[in-house]
């Protein structure tokens, strides 16, 4: 075996296998969008952290793709925001901030984050 074929071997064990079909590539300024919708009950302070941060914007994007690998459908909709559908929530208790989903009755925290080291 070459090396080439062990490093492809190596990068395709060690990286997440998430689906390449194009049609859900997301960008940071979608990871805003989708923040910014939920940031209802968020402080402000928590809010300026997550959307200014890009290791937590990329982060959450990989939330993202994680989720719809686990639930099997696309999550985002065509205007970068959570589907409806899924009641998708945020929400803050002591220094970390969080994201959540509803799937057949159960609620499935797919991002939290520490803000501000808190």
């Amino acid at each position: 075996m070459s090396d080439f074929k062990r490093l492809q071997r190596l990068a395709r064990s060690v990286v997440p296998r998430f689906a390449r079909t194009g049609e859900h590539e997301y960008t940071i300024s979608d990871a805003r969008n989708m923040i910014n919708d939920l940031a209802t009950d968020l402080s402000p302070a928590a809010l300026e952290y997550l959307v200014s941060r890009a290791d937590v914007l990329d982060d959450f994007l990989s939330a993202v793709y994680q989720l719809q690998d686990k639930l099997g459908r696309k999550v985002v909709t065509e205007f970068a925001s959570i589907d409806p559908a899924l009641s998708p929530k945020a929400y803050e208790e002591d220094g970390i901030a969080g994201f959540s989903v509803t799937h057949k009755g159960k609620e499935i925290v797919f991002a939290e984050y520490r803000i501000g080291g808190a």
